[in-house]
């Protein structure tokens, strides 16, 4: 299978377990994956490393503490190909514990206002194109936790954003996750950019 998405993965303190599991779920995806380290405590930083590896024209990132489902990424890019004015697409994720027991399902159709206001509203799989993530990338650079979710902001305001009612990322909760130890101050610059651009 042609790979359709570059898509990275940082690497920081995670469990190789985990990691590897990650890495595994995502056999049979159309993908080109690029293992990058992490920066710890520079999340944005590692993130625009990442988004530079490849020259595929979609783009995606992946956890390596959670899991995927990799027929999803199909889908998203056919969705991306079908709506050209779209910029985005995600999926919905399922909630699964620290050992990866299911907890629960998220449905997450899009809302602009939740985006704005909530950093886990985009958050399951999520496909971009390269040149509306090119494009904003470097306001985001500096930011460690939340930088995901400014980047899905600023690439959102460039285009349509598509919402796929399907499961594609299984996200595992565990003390260690980033947005528990998320800086307040990040969260007030992100709102702010959010309210300038409604």
């Amino acid at each position: 299978m042609e790979p359709r998405i570059d898509v990275h993965l940082l690497t920081l303190n995670e469990p190789v377990e985990w990691r590897e599991a990650c890495i595994a779920s995502l056999d049979g995806a159309p993908i080109q994956l690029h293992v990058v380290p992490g920066i710890a405590g520079r999340i944005g930083e590692a993130r625009a490393a990442g988004y530079a590896q490849g020259a595929l024209p979609l783009v995606s990132f992946v956890d390596p503490d959670d899991l995927y489902e990799a027929s999803a990424f199909t889908q998203l890019a056919d969705a991306l190909d079908a709506c050209p004015q779209a910029v985005m697409a995600y999926s919905d994720e399922a909630l699964m514990d620290e050992a990866g027991r299911n907890i629960a399902v998220r449905r997450l159709a899009y809302s602009r206002w939740q985006h704005a206001n909530s950093a886990s509203h985009v958050h399951g799989l999520i496909v971009m194109r390269r040149t509306a993530v090119e494009a904003a990338l470097a306001g985001t650079a500096d930011l460690n936790n939340f930088a995901d979710w400014l980047l899905t902001l600023l690439v959102a305001k460039r285009g349509g954003v598509l919402h796929l009612p399907i499961v594609g990322r299984r996200w595992r909760q565990h003390p260690k996750q980033s947005h528990r130890s998320g800086d307040p101050e990040s969260v007030r610059r992100i709102r702010q950019a959010a309210h300038l651009w409604r």
